[in-house]
């Protein structure tokens, strides 16, 4: 008879913490939804900027993590849709040097995919403009933005950083950058309940072998 309790006991404890371990530390993909504002030196952000005959048109974006990562190049054709933007540039005679561009991303995430409340976050990405009558070239800082959250449903991290661009006359350009991201659940009452069983039973082990 005892021997049956000590591994019925373990089976109780094992359970236990398969439950309350299997709640808390599955991982989910992160849903982002958001959009994409441009500026050119002093100006407002606006939809559409333009320095010369280079202008940027804003975009759209909403898209879930693939392995913790999503790619944002969706095709440079305005409404842009899951990019961050993209640039048009004409044939003129300007100098870009001495330009800088402002990218400004807002956006709510991470959600769960199924539902769970939505944090907004923003992010200015700044870049410098050289080039002419060859094409242009946005240097942008290309160091990844991290971001941390906490909501109802999930805590974690993100970061995002948006590509350096080249652009020719004549031509339309994507702005492209890459977001990862990954999300634990809150744990829910099943879960500590699940590992406060397995605690219990440990205890009950313990007690039952001293006796």
């Amino acid at each position: 008879m005892t021997r049956f309790f000590l591994k019925s006991s373990a089976h109780v404890v094992a359970l236990g913490f398969v439950l309350g371990i299997a709640g808390i530390a599955s991982a989910d993909e992160v849903r982002f939804v958001g959009s994409t504002m441009g500026q050119f030196n002093a100006q407002a952000f606006a939809n559409t900027n333009s320095l010369f005959s280079l202008t940027y048109n804003n975009s759209t974006f909403d898209n879930t993590t693939v392995g913790g990562a999503i790619d944002l190049g969706g095709d440079p054709t305005p409404p842009n849709f899951n990019n961050l933007g993209s640039f048009t540039l004409g044939l003129d005679n300007a100098t870009y040097d001495g330009n800088n561009f402002s990218l400004l991303v807002t956006f709510t995430a991470p959600s769960t995919i199924v539902g769970g409340n939505n944090t907004i976050f923003t992010d200015v990405l700044t870049g410098t403009v050289t080039g002419g009558q060859g094409g242009v070239f946005v240097d942008f800082d290309n160091t990844p933005q991290t971001f941390f959250f906490t909501n109802a449903s999930a805590t974690g991290t993100f970061t995002m950083f948006v590509n350096d661009l080249s652009i020719a006359p004549g031509q339309a350009a994507s702005l492209t950058g890459h977001l990862t991201g990954s999300q634990q659940p809150v744990p829910e009452p099943t879960a500590i309940a699940g590992i406060a069983c397995g605690m219990f039973g440990l205890f009950g082990m313990r007690r039952k072998r001293k006796a």
